[in-house]
């Protein structure tokens, strides 16, 4: 019985978890470069209050891993020439983070008073040779499909893309950039650079509200079975007479 009651309560910390990952997925539907992110659980044997293991005897559901699913999404016309999207799926722009490189896939860039081309959060977009920064006064600036930046047709910089043999190895670093390991290391790419575009978010809405209801059914399930047998416990320890 309480082989139960520990089942039924680690379904409820899944379920819990679950819903929390998915409601961050729709609140970012619409962020560009977002990558959405998953749960995966495992069920497992704990054995509590034994100093030699016996047989399992209590079983019950544990995180077995979080990730994030890096398909690629549908790329969006804005028009704006500091607006830049990747052509290929396993690349990124690296940014200058606070603490190191950063590698985003979110290319909604904004100029600076200073003439660097920044994330949202601040961020400089980095180039082969250093930050891209843009020269005071500039009209034109025009971003060629080989990432070689260009200012009135003078010459800038070229905006540094990198790629990874395995982008799972990132780590989350913020809603749309991540980290890489010391031991995870980019290779630079030549991939395509598009301005005036910007990928959107991989998170399908109807999908994820799909997911938010089937996760609120288990954890409704999970919740009677813990009730049902918390109320049958009651019943058998009651005193007799």
């Amino acid at each position: 019985m309480f082989r139960g009651l520990y089942a039924a309560a680690t379904a409820l910390d899944a379920a819990q978890m679950r819903h929390e990952v998915t409601a961050h997925n729709m609140v970012n539907a619409n962020t560009p470069g977002f990558r959405q992110q998953g749960v995966r659980f495992e069920t497992f044997n704990l054995l509590i209050g034994r100093d030699q293991p016996p047989p399992p005897d209590i079983v019950g559901t544990r995180l077995a891993a979080g990730y994030t699913d890096f398909r690629p999404a549908a790329l969006q016309a804005t028009g704006n020439p500091f607006d830049l999207a990747l052509g290929e799926p396993d690349h990124f722009f690296a940014v200058q983070g606070p603490a190191g490189t950063l590698y985003t896939r979110n290319g909604t860039f904004r100029l600076t008073p200073q003439g660097q081309l920044v994330t949202a959060e601040g961020y400089p977009l980095q180039g082969e040779s250093g930050p891209v920064v843009v020269p005071a006064g500039a009209a034109n600036v025009n971003i060629a499909s080989d990432g070689n930046v260009t200012a009135d047709g003078g010459p800038v910089g070229r905006v540094r893309v990198v790629r990874f043999a395995d982008p799972t190895q990132l780590s989350p670093a913020g809603p749309t950039a991540y980290s890489a390991a010391p031991a995870v290391q980019p290779q630079e790419a030549t991939g395509r650079v598009v301005q005036g575009f910007r990928e959107g978010s991989n998170v399908n809405p109807t999908e994820a509200m799909v997911g938010m209801i089937a996760t609120t059914r288990y954890y409704e399930a999970a919740q009677r079975a813990l009730r049902a047998i918390a109320e049958s416990v009651q019943l058998n320890t009651r005193p007799q007479g």
